[in-house]
C-alpha cells in the first residue's frame, strides 16, 4: 500500500528580535515559549492565504511545519521545532489611535476586550515588545492570528 505524502506549509519563527526593534538581535525565546505552551499563536499578514492553508491542514491534506533558521535568516538551513495537524485562523485588525492611546484590536470583526495586553501575552511577547514589532512604524495592521491551540478570542 502506497501512502500519499502530505503537503507541508512552512511557518518560520524569529529566534531574534528584528532589525529596528529596541531589542534587535536579542533572543525572542519563541521556540521555548511554544514548547512550554505560552506562545499560543503567531500573527501574520495575508489572511486569505492562511485561511486556505488552515482548511487544508484541518482536513488532513497538509501539515504545518513550524521552523527556525539554524543561523542567519535566508542564508542557513531551517530546523523544524513543531509539526501541527490543526490550525485555527482569526482575522485581526489593530489600529493605533495616537501615541498616548491603547491600540484598538478587532478579532473576527469584534472588539477584543482584553486588547493588546492579552494578544501580546498569547503571542509570546510583552506589551511594548509586541507594540514595537507590529505598530512602531504604522497606525494599522491587518492580518491573521494563527492559533496553535483550541483557544480563540
Amino acid at each position: 500500500m502506497i501512502t500519499e505524502k502530505k503537503k507541508v506549509a512552512v511557518l518560520t519563527l524569529s529566534k531574534q528580535y528584528q532589525k529596528g526593534h529596541p531589542k534587535e538581535g536579542q533572543p525572542t525565546e519563541f521556540v521555548e515559549k511554544l514548547k512550554a505552551g505560552v506562545k499560543l499563536h503567531t500573527i501574520r499578514q495575508n489572511y486569505e492565504l492562511w485561511a486556505k492553508r488552515a482548511e487544508q491542514i484541518n482536513t488532513g491534506k497538509m501539515e504545518l511545519s513550524i521552523r527556525v533558521w539554524s543561523g542567519k535568516p535566508y542564508r542557513s538551513q531551517q530546523v523544524e521545532v513543531a509539526r501541527l495537524t490543526k490550525l485555527g485562523v482569526q482575522r485581526v485588525c489593530i489600529t493605533r489611535m495616537g501615541a498616548d492611546h491603547e491600540p484598538s484590536v478587532m478579532v473576527d470583526g469584534k472588539i477584543l476586550d482584553q486588547g493588546v495586553a492579552k494578544l501580546s501575552k498569547n503571542d509570546g511577547l510583552d506589551y511594548w515588545d509586541w507594540f514595537n514589532w507590529f505598530l512602531k512604524s504604522t497606525i494599522q495592521f491587518e492580518g491573521v492570528i494563527l492559533q496553535f491551540t483550541d483557544m480563540r478570542y
